[in-house]
C-alpha cells in the first residue's frame, strides 16, 4: 500500500497554491499514522467545503484514488467534487 500513499500525498501537494496549507498538511499527515481513507477523504472534504476549482486530470485522479480505497465514488465531497471541474 505504500504506492497508494505516495498518490495520496501526491494528490494533496496539487492543491497547496489552492487551499490553506496547514490545513492541507494536517489532511495529508494522516497517511503518515496509517490512515490514508482518511487523508484522502478529508482532502477532497476541504475542496468541496471551500469550492476549489479542480482540472478533469484532478478529478479523475481522485476517482481512481477513491476506488483504489474502495470508497464510495458517489461520496457528496466527491459528487461536489465533479461540480467544481474548470473547463
Amino acid at each position: 500500500m505504500h504506492n497508494l500513499d505516495g498518490k495520496i500525498k501526491e494528490f494533496g501537494s496539487l492543491f497547496y497554491d489552492r487551499l490553506d496549507k496547514e490545513l492541507l498538511q494536517d489532511a495529508i499527515s494522516y497517511v503518515d499514522h496509517g490512515e490514508r481513507g482518511l487523508a484522502f477523504e478529508t482532502i477532497c472534504d476541504h475542496i468541496s467545503e471551500y469550492d476549489i476549482p479542480i482540472t478533469e486530470e484532478e478529478y479523475c485522479n481522485a476517482i481512481y484514488l477513491c476506488n483504489d480505497l474502495k470508497m464510495d465514488v458517489n461520496d457528496t465531497s466527491i459528487a461536489h467534487m465533479k461540480k467544481l471541474v474548470s473547463r
